[in-house]
């Protein structure tokens, strides 16, 4: 079964909704359970349906164990995005690597059961990057590759001269979620593959002010392009 998390401007599926909590050992997590095609996926809304939970304090590591319980055996992730080079707003972009230096999290809280130290050379499951890139080609949607996330706090949008520095840090791409999300499902060694959306220049990238409005404007633009990747993957999955 399909697992899918998104946040700004994309919060539910299409077709058939059942909605139900599920408890986890860090708290109950509200999932959609969604008919596509006959066949179910799994949504969750990280920020809620309102969006009333600021990145930081979205709990991270009950959305991913509730993946898990609930026999998710790969997962989307869908990301609004801020660019800082390569792309422009309005691009869905396939993620290959990310930059989480300032975003803790992780399920070893201790060592009582061993050092565990994970290996993230290949964060996201090539095979299901393949997939959806040939699902894209087929439905006539244009997923560019290449997308280095790096990811801050927030819930302010990031300064020029933190931009200027990820820049030279390798990201072309900044989010304020993608790497807790990455992490936790890594460590569960849960199939992963993420989606990112171009939906504004990051601060410096362009002179005028940033806001939430356009952020989210770009996500509703991409929802409908979105949905086709969600359900070709359930389709090509299951």
């Amino acid at each position: 079964m399909l697992g899918v998390i998104g946040g700004s401007g994309f919060y539910t599926l299409k077709g058939r909704i059942r909605e139900s909590a599920v408890s986890t050992p860090y708290g109950n997590v509200i999932v959609e359970k969604a008919g596509i095609d006959g066949k179910e996926a799994v949504f969750i809304a990280r920020h809620g349906k309102d969006h009333g939970l600021p990145p930081h304090k979205v709990n991270y590591r009950a959305n991913v164990h509730a993946f898990k319980a609930l026999g998710v055996d790969a997962v989307l992730g869908i990301y609004a995005t801020g660019v800082i080079s390569a792309y422009k707003p309005g691009d869905l972009i396939l993620v290959d690597d990310f930059i989480g230096l300032w975003t803790p999290a992780t399920f070893f809280d201790d060592f009582k059961g061993g050092i565990k130290h994970v290996d993230f050379s290949q964060p996201y499951e090539k095979e299901l990057q393949d997939t959806l890139t040939v699902i894209a080609k087929e439905k006539g949607i244009t997923l560019k590759e290449g997308g280095i996330i790096a990811t801050t706090i927030g819930p302010r949008f990031e300064s020029k001269a933190e931009i200027r520095a990820l820049k030279m840090m390798g990201a072309n791409l900044v989010s304020m979620t993608h790497a807790y999300e990455a992490t936790l499902i890594g460590e569960l060694e849960v199939p992963y593959v993420a989606v990112a959306v171009g939906t504004n220049y990051a601060c410096g990238i362009t002179k005028k002010k940033l806001s939430t409005e356009e952020v989210i404007g770009h996500m509703a633009k991409a929802t409908g392009k979105l949905q086709i990747l969600v359900d070709g993957l359930v389709e090509e999955l299951y």
